[in-house]
């Protein structure tokens, strides 16, 4: 169970930085750290659908494990964003509020790709 998660929240968190170097192309930094929360919301509605899609029956309260992976995704992509600034030389002005809106989009998002699975696959 655990290594169907990690690859659902991998997923997600990959999916919202592959968005941000397409935008990169052709936007601003500043303005896609200003719409990175939206590609986080996708990505995480995705891992909350895929989490379900994949385990099935075989999790009892998948909206609650899906939050709780939404949380831990938003906060992954939020390390890996500064991560990437320190080594490009180009530090970001990511703040801690930063992070508790990645880390709310991202769970809110993901609960409701859970739920919206649980209903389509009816359990």
């Amino acid at each position: 169970m655990t290594i169907s998660a990690l690859k659902s929240m991998i997923e997600g968190i990959g999916g919202s930085l592959i968005l941000a170097l397409f935008c990169s192309t052709f936007m601003g930094l500043d303005k896609i750290l200003f719409i990175l929360p939206v590609f986080i919301a996708f990505n995480g509605a995705m891992t909350g659908y895929r989490l379900v899609e994949v385990l099935k029956k075989k999790i009892s309260n998948a909206p609650l494990f899906s939050f709780v992976l939404g949380i831990g995704g938003g906060a992954a992509t939020f390390a890996i964003v500064n991560l990437i600034g320190s080594v490009v030389g180009k530090p970001f002005s990511l703040t801690l509020y930063d992070l508790f809106v990645y880390m709310a989009v991202s769970g809110m998002t993901s609960y409701l790709g859970a739920k919206l699975a649980v209903r389509y696959f009816n359990f």
